[in-house]
């Protein structure tokens, strides 16, 4: 067979095994399809169950009242003694006080002077709440009820209650004291001692804790009594919207966020890389030459040296770049990330293996240049094969750019074997990775998605780690956990998830505002672009 016909087979068979490549997110589409009136079903009956139910239940109606908590004991004052519990933490106390009033005295209390018979201190505390409001000195009391009049008693007398309460807690010791020293008084006077210099002192005693008594009494106070009840249940139609979120929700299985993308993966998050700018997406450009500091490039940057963190205590030098499902932006992050690897320093191969949608030649002006299929062929040499790529002049470091350049060569695929999965598991293939391991500081390896065909799992054997590249809103949870079983059962570690398809206008925090030149024009281009990595 001679080498246009080897090509032609290699297109034919590269092109039923690319939509071999996407039968697993077919298939979860077939499966939607086929079980499309069960979502039907859950979106109609769950909101429809929430509103019947609601409708079936029992009028109930809430009133409020009010209470002030003075912190500032003026009988402590008066007798310079400390109270220890203006040194308690404000939200502590305010805690305490709320529990305290929702004690069964207050409620039997509250239904004994009210001659409610129908009702329990159980069933009242139940019906009762007692919540601090806001960060002020106020306690709402709030008492629900089917009866909207009872519900305005209730709530009232439980809050006047409720200060009755405090003041006996208050005023307890005092009054004790009180009660003892006017038990001394009445002896003094059986006695007939009453012009005694015992007795007057003891007369001043109990004037000072009669006062004391006053005073500790204020505490407490009522600045807003229940005068209305407002309807709070059923409420058919919230309930039927909280149904209806909650069947969305259990039928959505996409993923939001960047972490919970990791949390899914059991994975550490090594970057969150937004969408490229339209212009250089549509053609073909990589950020960090087009616009090497801007605020886009930045973030391959960033990706750089959480990958490097990584390695410290390894000695990884092959590295496969792979996703979920096509079109998530890994080719777009490999490439990328050779490039700040090299200005870095680092002498840096960039190898194209997926052989089923080879896209690394298009970033580079390479699209005829002869690679690692050629190479494994022995048409040519490896040193033959690897292209060189100007990574501009040395830079000065400003503006978050690098401040030393290394080298980067990329290995393009060259023409696409017959059966790209079985070139992967060739002798010679895994011979020239590892020629590259010992050549270069770092190999960055693009292969197929993990999902689909078996080549990256294949190439797996052959590098030293993993890097995971996923896009927003494209991976489903299931997706997720087959790719994380797959990586479970890798030869290879797993280094962490690269997220792409971040807004940076959502999640300011990964903004950057250093001086970059460029970051006005590319927020034009983030403010209306849709277009993701192509590979």
């Amino acid at each position: 067979m001679g080498l246009a016909e080897w090509v032609d087979a290699g297109r034919k068979v590269g092109v039923e095994e690319n939509s071999a490549a996407r039968s697993t997110l077919s298939s979860y589409l077939r499966i939607l399809r086929r079980r499309a009136w069960v979502v039907i079903l859950c979106a109609l009956l769950v909101p429809l169950a929430a509103y019947a139910f609601s409708t079936r239940q029992t009028d109930l109606y809430s009133s409020q009242a009010e209470v002030y908590v003075n912190k500032q004991n003026l009988a402590s004052a008066i007798t310079g003694i400390e109270d220890s519990s203006l040194l308690a933490d404000p939200a502590r106390v305010a805690e305490t006080q709320a529990n305290l009033a929702q004690t069964p005295t207050v409620a039997r209390r509250t239904l004994a002077t009210l001659h409610v018979e129908n009702l329990t201190p159980d069933q009242l505390l139940d019906e009762t709440s007692v919540a601090p409001k806001g960060n002020s000195d106020l306690l709402t009391i709030s008492v629900r009820n089917a009866d909207p009049r009872l519900a305005v008693r209730l709530a009232g007398e439980y809050a006047r209650q409720f200060v009755a309460f405090r003041a006996e807690l208050d005023t307890a010791s005092v009054r004790k004291a009180q009660e003892e020293v006017q038990r001394k008084l009445a002896e003094l006077r059986r006695r007939g001692q009453g012009n005694s210099s015992l007795y007057r002192s003891l007369e001043e005693k109990d004037q000072e804790l009669a006062t004391l008594q006053t005073l500790s009494t204020e505490r407490v106070s009522i600045v807003r009594d229940a005068d209305e009840a407002v309807h709070v249940a059923p409420r058919p139609v919230r309930d039927g919207g909280v149904g209806l979120a909650f069947a969305i929700d259990a039928v959505d299985t996409r993923i939001r966020s960047a972490g919970g993308i990791g949390e899914q993966l059991r994975l550490p998050l090594l970057a969150r890389v937004p969408p490229p700018p339209r212009r250089l997406a549509k053609a073909s450009l990589l950020v960090t030459l087009a616009q090497p500091g801007g605020a886009h490039a930045e973030t391959y940057r960033m990706l750089r040296t959480n990958l490097q963190f990584t390695l410290l205590d390894s000695n990884a030098r092959s590295l496969l770049v792979t996703s979920a499902t096509p079109g998530e932006g890994k080719s777009t992050t490999a490439a990328n990330l050779a490039v700040v690897l090299a200005r870095g320093g680092k002498h840096v191969a960039l190898v194209d293996l997926d052989l089923r949608r080879p896209y690394l030649a298009r970033f580079f002006g390479m699209p005829t240049a002869l690679g690692v299929s050629d190479v494994a062929l022995g048409r040519i040499s490896l040193e033959e094969a690897l292209q060189p790529i100007d990574l501009g002049a040395r830079s000065n470091g400003m503006n978050g750019s690098d401040s030393e350049i290394g080298s980067l060569s990329v290995l393009v695929s060259g023409p696409i074997p017959p059966n790209p999965g079985e070139f992967a598991g060739s002798r010679r293939l895994a011979a020239i990775v590892d020629e590259l391991r010992a050549r270069f500081e770092i190999v960055l390896i693009d292969s197929p998605p993990l999902l689909g065909v078996g080549d990256a799992m294949t190439l797996s054997s052959d590098v030293d780690a993993i890097v995971l590249v996923t896009r927003l809103n494209v991976v489903r949870k299931p997706m997720l956990a087959e790719v994380r079983r797959l990586l479970d059962s890798s030869p290879a570690p797993t280094l962490g998830v690269v997220v792409t398809g971040a807004d940076p206008k959502a999640d300011e925090a990964y903004s950057y505002g250093y001086g970059y030149e460029a970051r006005a024009a590319e927020r034009r281009h983030h403010a209306d672009d849709p277009v993701g990595d192509r590979a």
